[in-house]
């Protein structure tokens, strides 16, 4: 199974250097990203799926993201 996340809220940003790109990071993460418990829940249903269903490939985006 593949699970392909869009934008995600990370500490990512916490460790980038260059304020602009900080700031632009952390602008993204705040206004567009998804928490990752989002993430997390969508692993956990994925997982609870009885043995007769496949989950070939989960797609799954804020729905702020540009496609």
């Amino acid at each position: 199974m593949v699970i392909e996340p869009g934008a995600v809220a990370t500490e990512l940003s916490d460790h980038i250097t260059h304020d602009e790109s900080k700031k632009a990071a952390q602008d993204y993460r705040d206004n567009v990203a998804m928490p990752a418990q989002d993430i997390a829940e969508v692993i956990a249903f994925a997982l609870s799926r009885p043995k007769r269903i496949t989950l070939n490939e989960i797609l799954v985006r804020p729905t702020v993201q540009a496609m």
